[in-house]
């Protein structure tokens, strides 16, 4: 029976001594998965506050509208940044109840203090308002609305 017992009383010892093991070892990479959790949402969350920033600091007025029709109808915007960073001018939008128009920009960079104009065709008329659409590459949007002379 004394033979017995000391058996025993090993296997208690192995089977705690392999509990601890498993459960160091899964505590380890518990902590280090959320290790990388925290280290990639870290990342995400400061993309995503500098853009914002950059966002915020982005400001663009629309100072002069002019229409054309010499020989087919236009509309002439010019633009100027007043914010604090440079900005890319990637669509404008013109629409009233008749006719609306698209026009992406390929060359809308304006840095800081700078104007940007643009001639874009479009059939205005003197009786409908023109919600002209300004948007950015960082997805800022400029809206005015314009008559027809």
């Amino acid at each position: 029976m004394g033979k017995h017992t000391k058996r025993r009383a090993l296997a208690t010892i192995v089977s705690t001594g392999i509990l601890l093991s498993a459960v160091a070892i899964m505590g380890s990479m518990l902590t280090a998965w959320s290790n990388s959790i925290f280290a990639s949402e870290q990342t995400e969350l400061n993309t995503v506050y500098s853009e914002g920033v950059n966002k915020l600091n982005e400001f663009l007025v629309i100072e002069h509208v002019w229409f054309g029709n010499n020989p087919n109808k236009f509309i002439n915007l010019t633009m100027n940044n007043v914010g604090n960073n440079g900005l890319n001018v990637t669509k404008i939008t013109l629409d009233n109840s008749i006719d609306k128009t698209d026009l992406l920009i390929t060359n809308g960079g304006i840095i800081r203090d700078d104007i940007f104009s643009t001639e874009i065709t479009y059939n205005w008329t003197t009786t409908d308002p023109i919600q002209v659409t300004i948007t950015t590459e960082k997805g800022s949007i400029y809206q005015t609305y314009v008559m027809g002379p």
